[in-house]
């Protein structure tokens, strides 16, 4: 079965891997706020949360880990 090819229109975030980077674009439009992003960000743990069926706490837990104590560096800034 052959992915559906679909049109991204206005997207707000897209993320990606290239070269074994991860590569993050963020898209705010004009009125958008770091507080609406934060709250496409809680959606985005609770879809992985789903996707993994694992309850969103523990998502929610790995993630203030890793805020924390970062493993990994901001090698594209948006």
């Amino acid at each position: 079965m052959t992915p559906e090819r679909i049109e991204i229109r206005q997207p707000l975030i897209i993320m990606f891997e290239q070269d074994d980077a991860l590569v993050c674009h963020l898209h705010p439009r004009k009125d958008d706020t770091y507080e609406g992003y934060g709250l496409m960000i809680c959606d985005l743990i609770r879809h992985v949360a789903t996707a993994f069926k694992v309850d969103e706490d523990a998502v929610f837990e790995w993630v203030e880990r890793e805020r924390h104590k970062p493993t990994t560096t901001l090698t594209t800034p948006s």
